[in-house]
């Protein structure tokens, strides 16, 4: 009886100390895992919003669509991604809010200093003129080009037209065009490194 007795409780200390190792290594599990989740916030998105997750090569590792407009609130399990610089990428209509973030030996954490905006050119077409705006806080360069498309049943673009406005902050152009030239345009803009294409017909 005896014997039967040291067993059962030789029997209960062994469970007992799983059961305290496994809910360690359970509590362990869950800090780690909430060390590598981040709470994205944006208190001005609109539905049909773009949201990108993406490394610092640009390569693109997540893509959403928003779908309500107002407060939007998402936490990101982000245990899959190695040791880096990460940044959101919030695309709106006429600009694109970089929100970068950091992932460090099993940590992750916004970069809040490093946040940046940037603005995309606008266009707006009447009657043959070509209406280009755009705000450069850091007066960086915009590269514009036109194109027109000289096959009407297909879309051979020839550039009829090159121009880079460099060292102004508030930029603004018209490119007057041929008013006998019509058809399908193509403009390209290039600027922070990055390319906008906009199709219009006149």
């Amino acid at each position: 009886m005896k014997k039967v007795m040291k067993l059962s409780i030789c029997m209960l200390v062994m469970v007992s100390s799983i059961a305290t190792s496994y809910a360690t290594n359970f509590s362990s599990f869950i800090d780690d895992k909430e060390k590598m989740e981040i709470t994205l916030t944006l208190k001005d998105a609109k539905e049909g919003q773009q949201l990108l997750i993406k490394d610092v090569n640009g390569l693109i590792l997540h893509k959403e669509t928003i779908e309500k407009t107002g407060l939007y609130n998402n936490t990101f399990d982000l245990t899959n991604l190695p040791n880096g610089n990460y940044y959101f990428e919030h695309q709106k209509a006429y600009q694109i809010k970089i929100i970068p973030f950091n992932v460090k030996t099993g940590t992750v954490a916004f970069i809040t200093d490093k946040e940046i905006t940037l603005f995309k050119p606008v266009l707006r077409v009447k009657e043959n003129n070509i209406l280009i705006s755009k705000l450069a806080l850091e007066k960086e360069p915009l590269h514009v080009k036109i194109y027109y498309n000289t096959n009407l049943r297909g879309a051979d673009y020839e550039l009829i037209h090159a121009d880079t406005i460099t060292n102004e902050m508030n930029i603004e152009r018209i490119y007057q065009l041929d008013g006998k030239e019509h058809g399908d345009y193509r403009i390209v803009f290039e600027s922070n490194g990055r390319e906008y294409v906009e199709y219009f017909k006149i």
